[in-house]
């Protein structure tokens, strides 16, 4: 039997946010974790969400918020 490669920690990110859904770094962090069994920082999700192509990302403020961001890659 061959063992699956672990996906990258750029590459859960991709699965989790590509939609029409908004998720807050939070909401990203606790995905991972339930759907990967992965705990990732707010911060490194941070950065990979800033190595995404420009042309795909998408980064709005909450609604009802004043600072809290929430993001998503349009497919």
């Amino acid at each position: 039997m061959m063992a699956t490669k672990p996906l990258t920690q750029r590459e859960r990110l991709m699965r989790i946010i590509t939609g029409k859904r908004f998720w807050t770094l939070f909401e990203i962090q606790q995905e991972s974790f339930n759907r990967f069994g992965v705990h990732d920082s707010e911060t490194a999700l941070s950065a990979r969400f800033r190595d995404m192509p420009m042309n795909q990302r998408v980064k709005r403020i909450r609604s009802g918020t004043h600072h809290t961001f929430e993001y998503r890659l349009e497919g």
